[in-house]
């Protein structure tokens, strides 16, 4: 009797989390931040006292939270990236192809064929990268 074993994948990969950064120009003058300091005490002077620590920091924690919003409100954030475009995914996608099959088949030959495809899919994003 043959048994089967199924192993699961775990992922690895780190997943992006978007963080919300506050305007600090707002935070900079100082009547908004007058504002901000008066919205929190009053959010905070309506909470009613909690029994465990935990509900005590999530009333603070959306307090916080909701007056910033309301009056420090949220910058603008920009793609770090803006070079990274469909020619630069087809060239790396264009790369790996070769490296998989040199790792798979370690020769000579097929180490300058993926060494070839690294330096000219580097160069192009490097350019890329430089000139925008």
């Amino acid at each position: 009797m043959k048994t089967t074993i199924k192993k699961k994948l775990i992922g690895t990969q780190k997943k992006t989390i978007q963080q919300t950064k506050w305007n600090q120009s707002n935070l900079q003058d100082p009547a908004m931040l007058k504002q901000y300091r008066t919205c929190l005490h009053n959010r905070l002077i309506g909470k009613e006292a909690q029994q465990d620590i935990e509900g005590e920091w999530t009333q603070i924690k959306e307090a916080i939270i909701e007056s910033a919003n309301e009056v420090i409100q949220t910058q603008v954030t920009s793609n770090r990236n803006e070079w990274w475009d469909e020619s630069c995914k087809l060239i790396m996608s264009q790369k790996n192809e070769p490296r998989k099959k040199y790792l798979q088949v370690k020769t000579r030959a097929t180490r300058e064929v993926y060494e070839a495809k690294r330096t000219e899919a580097n160069r192009m994003c490097r350019e890329k990268r430089e000139s925008g």
